[in-house]
Parts: structure tokens; C-alpha cells; sequence
């Protein structure tokens, strides 16, 4: 993936030793000052300019009441994330003393005042103190209706890196769900013709592009109550007119649409975080598309396989992915909507990911929410949890600072709080994990943990599942913008964004004449994989060696040859993977594989992630009779197995998966001593059909103890739905205790 001459780039690193070497030379702060201002502006501005065609304003200004003049950076759009950075140099070393670094802030903190003039401005201006060793930043927060202070830091490409992210911002506008939704919602331009245009190719496509949307609509069924005729009248908000096209076909159009903005955003801020380089990844494609729209083809075949974040270091984003097949129907009208999806983005700041990510952190969850109406939504049993309500749960479980901090004095170890584990195993758009996430951060800044060690603590312990596949895309993107911040500090070893796309509660079992294997059922057929190959953490080896065989046309003999070698199998687990490598090489020939081996990793990535201490989410709601016929028989065992199943008939249909849902992650993930916490429907703990649920004992009579309810019904937490919504907090391997806290909420009268 090359860079053009016309794609803007700065080496972070080498402005970083400049600086370092004007520090050296410099006596006072005025030498700083001129040697710094050079090297910004002949390496940042003077790039900028060549690229966007348009001046920066970068001047001095006198704040009242000052000795000196400082530097004043403004944007020229009102829609950036900051209008204004002002620079305040001191002298060199000023910072090796607290209070040097702190008259610095305070001193910026007034400078900001005297120049807003009024408090609502106040967070379009951005500080910068420097002292050409070290650096720190002043910024105004209205989450906390006050100014915060972060450093000083060495002077190094990472801190040099955010000083630039910060003049590039005021050149972009900032990435924020109103500007999104103006540009990509459901009445933009953008998004009417490039859902058209994909929807067009889903008429006549590849046999891939059509396995994978047959394989896109037998998952979906099962993550929502899912029928063709609740996605009606779709069709009519997208210009098709009512009955004019098939509405699952329309939704899978949407759908892609809606993943292809998050890979390109996720891309873009990835590329921020490859340091030494600070560049843009859709300035690089744009310059493709323009040297012809197969150039654009193949950088985003390299994207799709994983490309940048794999360049980045993280080895799975683009993993289990239904949504690349636009590139199997690629023509001129294709790439015109992705140019056009393209050229809309680069004009977005990315930076906000790393220096406000609690800007955007509903950003895709508010697109989705405009871009499929809210009746659709709700008839699909779509619901996003709201933050409040997550943090909530997170402060019931005790995922809280406090516990961090209580955790770290009994084992007397720093880190400690980071081997805590958490898992949402409907992780939907990731708003559990991030949140969870933040918690951490908060914890590894006020302790000034090193954040590559944390960055590896917190990919091993935050780990979220979900079986629907927009939901993992859009989960992965804010997973990845949540560490933004960490990314530059990874380290040389690859990690792992830990969310998947897997059924947490449902994998089959069967005995062949090989040996026990899982079962995975696909549009194409049934997949076999041994029981004892995922037990002995083998499946990832052996998937590698099926993936490398079938796209490069192996022989069996050569595949068991390879195969042999690589992984210690016994004859019965060789015999079931050499049928596995069969069945995807034929699905090749086809025209219908590269995608498989991933959805199997995936699949059964429950088995390989442990225990958790902590268990929090939103599981879904979807009533016995709304789940699909053939996944009702197949889970019926397990209502059974868990006693909920109702001994009165008419009772089954009021059923509801998420209490067997609840039971399950609790039973397989769970620590013995976790706690666990969920929303759920409140007529669990009232009606007939909960009856086996209010037992609270899993089948190996470990009992579960409820600490706490909260009644949520009255309050209507789910925007404008109807649900009559409870929260359930329990430790694990307790008995139950009566009375139990009960909490009814209610709406304040006015």
C-alpha cells in the first residue's frame, strides 16, 4: 500500500529530534520558540498547504495582562473539533519542577479565557505548553464543565504526534454524529445512491456474494426476531417505492453501506496510530481511484484482508466479515459510490478519536439508529443500550475505580486490577466495553501505567461476543477508537481486538465414526471440526494450514503432509479435518469459500477465552415463538438441561431466550464468586414461564444469589418502546437470600 506524492504524511519521529535539538541549543525561551515555530512550519504547515491548497492561519498574540506573545494556530471552518491551538513555550527544563508545569497550564487556562471572552467557547480552543523536553496539553471539557491538564510528557512521535493531529484538525471538520449524519444519513445524497448501486449488484451476483448473503440472513434470524415482512416499507424511505424491492436484499444493501463507514473511519484512525508516520489512509485512496478505479480495487482488497490493521499490529479486525463481497461485483458504478463514501470521510478529522473519544462514542450507534427507522428497529427487536444504563450495571457489579483501587492495595500490585476480567457476551455495538474500557483508562492515566503493558492487559480481559455481524464491525471500530490513544504504544507484538462473532450459548455436538465433533450449520452446508483439537487450543494451527491448502490448491496428499507436520493430531481429528479441507476446497471451485475458515475461528473462539470475573450486557429479547423453527429445536435440550422449561404448555410461548441466555453465560463463563449483571424483561420474575428461572441453580446445583433488582418498567428506558425492563445483579456460587433489594423506579413528577 504505497503512498502518492499528492497524499499528505509528516514523520512524527523526526520532528521530534528537531525539537529535541532546538531544546539543546536554546538559552531562552524566545531561541525555543523560533527554532520550534520553524520546524512546524516548514514540516507541518507548509505540507498541509501544498495538500489542501488552502493557509492555515498561524500567528502570535498577546493575551492581556502577558510578557511575551504566544502562538495562535486558528481553523477556518466552524465545523472543526477546535478552532483555535495556542502554544505557550517556556524555557528549557522549566518542566523538570511541578510548579513550572503547572504556572504553564494555568497560564494557558487564562489564555484560553481572555481569548474566548465566554465559557460556551471554550472547548473550541486546544493548549499546548512546551518547554522543548517535555510537553502538555490543556483542554476544556463539558463533561466535567472544567479545564484538564495531561502531562508533561517526554518529547517523542508520540507526544509530537498529537501536537500535529491537533494543527491538522483545524483543517477537517470534526467527526461528530450530527456532521454524519448531514452527509451520510438516510436522506444524503451519498447514502440514497450508494445504497441503490448495491442493491442493484445483490440482482445478480457472484455465487459468493450470494452464499454469503443467504449465510448474512440465517444468522440475523437468529440474533432478532427476524421475519422479511417486519423490513417492509424500507424500500419507500430509500426511492425504490413501496413493493418495489425485495426488502432482506435492501437491509443487506443497508447493512453493507453502513460497515463500509466504519472500516474506512476505523482505517483512518488506524493510520494515525502507525508511527513514526502521520498520513491519511482515505487521502491514499482517493489517489488510487484517480489513477483508475482498479487501483482503488486493490488497495481495498488489501483493506478487506486485513491490510492496515494488520500493518498496525492487530491481526483479526477484518475477521468473519460479510460485507467485503462489493468488491466481487466491483465495476465503474461500484467504485463511483465508494469514491463518493471516500471523498465525504476525508473531509472528517479523525484525531477526535484520540484527543475527545467521548465525542464520538455514539457516533455509529446514532447513524444506524437514522438509517433504518425506528418501527424497523423495534419490530427486529433492535435495541441500544442506553449509556446511563450501562453504567449502571458497571456500578452494580462493581467495575468501579474503587474495586481497581481495592483490588491493587490487597495484591500490592499496580496492574492487578487489569487481570480483572470482563465479557459481554451480546456485545451488540460495544457500549458495555467501552465503557468498561474507560473505567480502565482512568485508572492506568491516574497511576501513569505504561500504556503498551496495559494495552495487552486490557485486550486479554475486555472481551465481548455477539452473532450478529454489523454489530461486531461496528463493536471492533469502537473497541479500536476506545484505545485510539494506546494504539501508538503497542509494542512489536500483535494483539488480538477481542470481540466476536460467535453464538454464546448454542454449539452442536455430534459423534462421527472419527471421533465427537462441534458442528457448525452454514448456507453451505454443515461444518466439522474435532471437540479434542479445540480443547487442546489447536484450531487456529490447523484452520491456518485448511485456509493456505485450499487457495493454493493442494492435493489431499500434500494437505495431509502439511497438515501432519504442523499439528500433533490423532487419526480420528486428521480424518475430520482432511473433510473439512474437502468441503472448502470444493465451496472454492465454487466460487463460494474465503470467508469460512474465519467464521469457524470465530465460532468457536467461547471455548479458548476462560472465565470471567465479571459478566454485564443487554442479551437478546425474543420470545419463544418469534425464534426461528429450527433453532427452537435445536436449543429446546437446553431450556431442559436448565430446567426452564415451563411443565405448562400455553406458558412456552411466553418464553423469553433471554433467560436462557442469562443462564448459560453464567453457567460457562462466569467465575465461581463473579458477578453477573443484565437487563432483562421483568415478567421473568413474575410470570408462569419464568417460574424455572426464579430457582436461580444451575444444572450442577451451583446456586446463584441475586443481590439486587432494579424495576425499570416505569421509566420506558428504551427509546420509544414498550419493553418493561428490569436489571438483575447476581454472585455467583451463593444462595439466594429473601427479601431480595428490590428498586422501582419512577418518573419524577414536575
Amino acid at each position: 500500500m504505497g503512498e502518492t506524492s499528492s497524499a499528505f504524511s509528516v514523520d512524527a519521529e523526526e520532528i521530534a529530534k528537531e525539537i529535541q535539538e532546538v531544546a539543546r541549543e536554546s538559552i531562552t525561551e524566545e531561541d525555543l520558540k523560533q527554532g520550534v515555530e520553524y520546524i512546524l512550519k516548514s514540516k507541518v504547515i507548509e505540507k498541509l498547504k501544498e495538500v489542501e491548497k488552502t493557509e492555515i492561519p498561524y500567528a502570535s498574540w498577546r493575551p492581556p495582562r502577558a510578557r511575551y506573545e504566544v502562538t495562535l494556530v486558528s481553523g477556518i471552518r466552524p465545523d472543526a473539533l477546535y478552532g483555535h491551538l495556542i502554544i505557550e513555550y517556556e524555557k528549557p527544563k522549566t518542566f523538570e519542577t511541578k510548579s513550572g508545569f503547572e504556572k504553564a497550564v494555568e497560564q494557558v487556562k487564562s489564555y484560553i479565557r481572555d481569548h474566548a471572552e465566554v465559557e460556551a467557547r471554550f472547548p473550541r480552543y486546544f493548549g499546548v505548553v512546551l518547554d522543548g523536553y517535555k510537553i502538555g496539553f490543556v483542554r476544556y471539557r463539558e463533561a466535567i464543565k472544567g479545564f484538564e491538564s495531561k502531562g508533561p510528557f517526554d518529547i517523542n512521535k508520540n507526544t509530537v504526534a498529537k501536537l500535529i493531529e491537533a494543527i491538522i484538525g483545524l483543517r477537517r471538520k470534526a467527526l461528530s454524529a450530527e456532521e454524519l449524519l448531514k452527509d451520510f444519513g438516510p436522506e444524503s445524497q451519498v447514502a440514497r445512491e450508494s445504497i441503490k448501486t448495491l442493491y442493484s449488484k445483490l440482482l445478480g451476483t457472484s455465487p459468493r456474494t450470494q452464499t454469503l448473503f443467504e449465510d448474512w440472513r440465517r444468522v440475523f434470524s437468529q440474533v432478532c426476531a427476524y421475519s422479511p415482512e417486519k423490513i417492509r416499507g424500507l424500500e419507500e424511505i430509500y426511492g425504490f417505492g413501496k413493493g418495489k424491492a425485495d426488502p432482506e436484499k435492501l437491509l443487506f444493501a443497508l447493512h453493507t453501506y453502513y460497515a463500509l463507514i466504519m472500516k474506512l473511519l476505523a482505517a483512518e484512525v488506524a493510520a494515525l496510530c502507525i508511527a513514526p508516520k502521520l498520513w491519511s489512509y482515505l487521502r491514499v485512496l482517493e489517489d488510487a481511484y484517480y489513477r483508475g478505479h482498479e487501483r482503488l480495487k486493490e488497495e481495498l482488497e488489501e483493506l478487506e484482508e486485513g491490510g492496515i490493521f494488520v500493518t498496525l499490529g492487530i491481526v483479526n479486525f477484518m475477521e468473519a466479515d460479510y460485507f467485503a463481497w462489493y468488491l466481487d461485483e466491483w465495476d465503474e458504478q461500484v467504485a463511483k459510490c465508494v469514491i463518493d463514501i471516500i471523498s465525504r470521510l476525508s473531509d472528517y478529522d479523525p484525531t477526535a478519536a484520540e484527543l475527545e473519544p467521548e465525542r464520538i462514542r455514539d457516533l455509529f450507534k446514532r447513524l444506524y439508529q437514522n438509517l433504518v427507522p425506528k418501527k424497523i428497529r423495534h419490530d427486529l427487536g433492535e435495541y441500544y443500550t442506553p449509556d446511563w444504563l450501562a453504567e449502571l450495571i458497571l456500578n452494580e457489579v462493581g467495575w468501579t475505580l474503587k474495586t481497581f483501587e481495592k483490588v491493587r492495595e490487597e495484591k500490592n500490585d499496580l496492574l492487578a486490577p487489569l487481570d480483572l476480567r470482563l465479557l459481554d457476551p451480546a456485545c451488540g455495538s460495544g457500549t458495555f466495553l467501552v465503557l468498561a474500557i474507560s473505567r480502565l483508562k482512568q485508572y492506568i492515566e491516574e497511576h501513569w501505567i505504561d500504556k503498551g503493558a496495559a494495552l495487552r492487559k486490557i485486550t486479554k480481559n475486555v472481551v465481548g461476543f455477539d452473532l450478529n455481524p454489523l454489530a461486531v464491525v461496528a463493536s471492533r471500530t469502537n473497541y479500536l477508537i476506545a484505545l485510539s490513544d494506546m494504539l501508538r504504544e503497542k509494542g512489536a507484538e500483535p494483539i488480538e481486538i477481542p470481540v466476536y462473532l460467535a453464538d454464546s450459548i448454542l454449539v452442536e455436538r455430534r459423534e462421527t465414526l472419527a471421533g465427537a465433533a462441534y458442528i457448525l450449520k452454514t448456507a453451505v452446508g454443515e461444518f466439522s471440526v474435532p471437540i479434542s483439537i479445540v480443547e487442546k487450543g489447536l484450531l487456529a494451527k490447523a484452520l491456518i494450514v485448511i485456509e493456505e491448502g485450499v487457495r493454493k490448491n493442494y492435493s489431499l496428499d500434500e494437505f495431509k503432509g502439511r497438515l501432519l507436520k504442523e499439528v500433533s493430531l490423532e487419526e480420528g481429528e486428521a480424518s475430520i479435518l482432511t473433510g473439512l479441507f474437502m468441503m472448502l476446497s470444493e465451496l472454492e471451485k465454487k466460487g463460494k469459500n474465503r470467508v469460512w475458515t474465519r467464521i469457524l475461528k470465530n465460532s468457536f473462539a467461547p471455548f479458548f477465552v476462560g472465565k470471567f470475573d465479571y459478566i454485564v450486557g443487554n442479551p437478546p429479547w425474543i420470545a419463544w415463538e418469534n425464534l426461528p423453527e429450527d433453532y427452537r429445536e435445536r436449543i429446546k435440550p437446553l431450556y431442559n438441561m436448565y430446567n426452564l422449561m415451563p411443565k405448562k404448555i400455553q406458558a412456552k410461548v411466553k418464553l423469553d431466550h433471554s433467560m436462557l441466555f442469562s443462564y448459560i453465560v453464567m453457567d460457562r463463563y462466569l467465575k465461581e464468586g463473579g458477578y453477573f449483571g443484565f437487563l432483562i424483561t421483568q415478567t421473568v420474575f413474575v410470570s408462569i414461564a419464568g417460574e424455572g428461572f426464579r430457582r436461580f441453580l444451575l444444572p450442577s446445583g451451583v446456586p446463584l444469589k441475586v443481590l439486587k433488582i432494579h424495576d425499570l418498567v416505569e421509566l420506558l428506558p428504551f427509546e420509544g418502546a414498550q419493553n418493561r425492563t428490569s436489571v438483575f445483579i447476581i454472585k455467583k456460587g451463593e444462595k439466594t437470600s429473601f427479601p431480595i433489594q428490590y428498586i422501582k423506579w419512577r418518573m419524577r413528577k414536575l
